[in-house]
């Protein structure tokens, strides 16, 4: 149609006119530069690019990035990539950059293998650094199979290949570790080798594993395993725990420790060790102050805690305890427990300690005493350097010594002048001690063991023993008035006994019996080498022959075992008590006088004979004698009785009275024989019955 035709003219010239407009603002157009195209690194690459990123991101947060000076693809997916850098952004509150020259990834792309010069970051100096590493794109975990250092501050170590977690932030040397720890002036403080190393940087932490080795505090440290605890900022050791065959040398103070593990604990100021726990089989060697080998502690847990200058202040110990002190000027000892206390000085060491449960206390001989064990449930000691100075044992004590033994609830013990105090009651015992001599229970016992001397006090009794000699020690005898295959028994308020000697002196209210054999005074002296027996103050004697039961008294009653006599005497006592007459009493009649000596049978049993002076009176039945002097013979049952100066004698029977200056009469029977020497007149009265009633009866 018309109207269509002139609307298409109008809508060709509106585009013709737009055309002309458009051209006349653009104008004429330019040439294009030419782009230099990009300079192939290898021609079997199939795409290189310059000046790469990658980045990976879990969640928000990127998790690393990857950049590179050059990127190159090959045919099937391999790329290598030239210098690169790879950032990881907060591990462990770090950030960490690795580089190399050249990195590259199998067809994966997972593995980047890292070469030329690589090294790992952190934005706090600390610094690994390998020939070549590989890291994985998935894990997070770098690699290296060949040798790598790492340092961080004043701290440097080395090893035969390594991995680091970055996820963990740990880096682990896999063979051969070396770390080394210096001081300001550069000088090794601390050097630790293993075959493997761990190093958890969030947690400061060393691992080192593979037979560990370390120098420390000029210690040397050995075990299977060490874990080694930094301060924050790594430079500073502040524990080691070892594991497995752990033992620590050298240094000063201590000579050497090991367990089966052990935990070290050092100042973070002055790196030197302040104390250790040793678990399992734990012993402890200190140093003397001359140098020489000290003090030893064992146990299943022991504990030490130590001074600046190296010595032992303070330790503790569980389980099969052992204290052993070394022989110094005193034979060396041994002592076991369950359970152990001590304490001690800077400069001075160990100055006392206590131990419990089952404690045994061994001495070894030293050719002048004997070993000696004691035991006890607890022990008390004080300590000066390697010697003891006192030893207090409480609770079931026993003391032994070759045939020695001692028992009581509580002890003091010397080592150094032998000396030993029993004290204390338990279960209703008092302390006691015995050998083959003589066995001694008393309120208290005082021992010097050289010599066997002993002072005992409160309720003191005896038993006393005859016994042959035996190593080197003279054998004992109890008096022939005693039997020999028989104990006798000696109570006393005191007693003291010398045991080398062979002599006891008992002293208040002393009672000597054997059956139904007594003799009791104020003081008792026995003489066991001799067999000889003394009885002072008002002394009084029960005694058993074959004939019958003698009773005696006197002032002092003394028996002389070589000459077989027992003498009454009327002296004053030492102990200052009143003249007693002498009296003895038996078949034989009732014998006064101011000293009466009684004559045994050799074997002992017998009385063979009597010597009775000085205002002598016998009563036997119904004959009644008085002279100076009185002698009898057993064997006849004569006695011969004299008397001194112009004093008769006289014997007065059924009011019957002889005299003279000597007479004998004869126990069985009615004669008696005098002499009257011509210068006293032989007279015999009889009187009557009244007068012989009224005549006074002797005392």
């Amino acid at each position: 149609m018309r109207w269509q035709r002139r609307a298409r003219v109008a809508v060709a010239t509106f585009g013709i006119a737009a055309a002309v407009a458009m051209y006349a603002a653009m104008g004429h157009r330019t040439e294009p530069v030419a782009v230099a195209p990009l300079a192939r690194t290898d021609p079997k690459a199939m795409i290189e690019s310059a000046g790469n990123v990658l980045q990976q991101v879990r969640g928000t947060k990127q998790d690393y990035l990857i950049e590179a000076e050059r990127q190159l693809t090959y045919k099937g997916g391999a790329t290598t990539l030239v210098g690169v850098r790879i950032t990881l952004r907060n591990r462990g509150g770090h950030d960490y950059i690795v580089t190399g020259r050249e990195a590259r990834t199998n067809e994966n792309q997972r593995d980047l293998g890292l070469s030329g010069g690589v090294t790992l970051a952190a934005n706090d100096g600390f610094v690994v650094r390998a020939d070549v590493a590989t890291f994985n794109q998935d894990s997070g975990l770098l690699t290296a199979p060949g040798a790598v250092t790492f340092e961080r501050g004043r701290m440097t170590g080395s090893g035969d290949g390594m991995s680091y977690d970055k996820n963990g932030d740990v880096l682990t040397l896999l063979d051969r570790s070396h770390v080394v720890l210096t001081n300001g002036e550069g000088h090794a403080t601390t050097e630790f080798t293993a075959g493997r190393t761990t190093f958890a940087r969030p947690e400061h932490r060393l691992t080192l594993e593979g037979t560990m080795h370390a120098l420390h505090d000029g210690r040397m440290i050995e075990a299977a395993v060490g874990v080694v605890h930094l301060t924050e900022d790594e430079q500073h050791v502040t524990d080691v725990d070892l594991t497995g065959g752990s033992r620590v040398s050298g240094g000063t103070g201590i000579e050497s420790m090991a367990a089966r593990d052990i935990i070290l604990h050092y100042g973070t100021e002055d790196d030197a060790l302040e104390s250790a726990e040793l678990h399992r089989e734990g012993m402890v060697a200190l140093l003397a102050r001359d140098g020489s080998s000290g003090l030893h502690l064992a146990g299943d847990l022991l504990e030490v805690a130590l001074g600046p200058d190296g010595s032992l202040t303070r330790t503790s110990g569980t389980g099969n305890v052992r204290l052993d002190v070394p022989a110094s000027s005193s034979s060396a000892k041994a002592i076991r427990a369950q359970s152990l206390e001590g304490s001690g000085a800077p400069g001075q060491g160990l100055t006392n300690a206590t131990l419990a449960g089952g404690v045994e206390y061994r001495e070894d001989g030293d050719g002048r005493i004997a070993s000696r064990l004691v035991r006890s449930r607890t022990l008390s000691l004080a300590l000066a350097g390697e010697t003891v100075g006192e030893a207090r044992f409480v609770g079931g004590v026993t003391f032994e010594e070759q045939d020695f033994r001692a028992a009581s609830a509580e002890a003091r013990y010397d080592p150094s002048r032998g000396a030993l105090r029993l004290t204390g009651v338990e279960a209703g015992k008092v302390p006691q001690v015995s050998d083959a001599r003589a066995t001694i229970d008393a309120g208290s016992i005082d021992v010097v063991l050289q010599g066997r001397v002993m002072k005992a006090a409160g309720a003191v009794k005896t038993v006393l023993r005859a016994s042959p000699p035996a190593a080197g020690r003279n054998g004992a005898r109890l008096p022939s008035l005693l039997r020999q295959q028989e104990a006798a028994n000696v109570s006393a308020d005191a007693l003291d006994y010398r045991g080398e000697e062979g002599t006891a002196t008992y002293t208040g209210n002393t009672t000597l019996w054997q059956g139904e054999t007594a003799i009791r005074a104020e003081v008792i002296v026995m003489d066991q080498s001799r067999g000889d027996l003394q009885a002072t103050g008002n002394a009084r004697s029960s005694i058993v022959f074959d004939t019958g039961v003698s009773i005696g008294r006197a002032s002092a009653i003394t028996y002389a075992d070589a000459m077989h006599t027992l003498v009454y005497s009327s002296s004053k006592s030492a102990v200052g008590s009143a003249v007693v007459q002498a009296q003895v009493s038996g078949p034989q009649g009732d014998l006064h006088g101011d000293r009466i000596e009684v004559r045994l049978a050799e074997q002992g049993g017998r009385i063979e004979g009597l010597e009775a002076v000085t205002n002598v009176s016998l009563r036997r039945d119904a004959r009644l004698a008085r002279g100076s002097r009185l002698t009898y013979y057993a064997a006849d049952e004569r006695y011969v009785m004299s008397g001194a100066d112009a004093r008769p004698v006289s014997v007065v029977e059924a009011c019957k009275e002889t005299t003279g200056k000597t007479l004998t009469f004869f126990g069985a029977s009615d004669r008696i024989i005098v002499d009257g020497n011509e210068e006293i007149r032989t007279q015999t009265r009889n009187g009557p019955g009244a007068a012989c009633a009224a005549a006074p009866r002797p005392r």
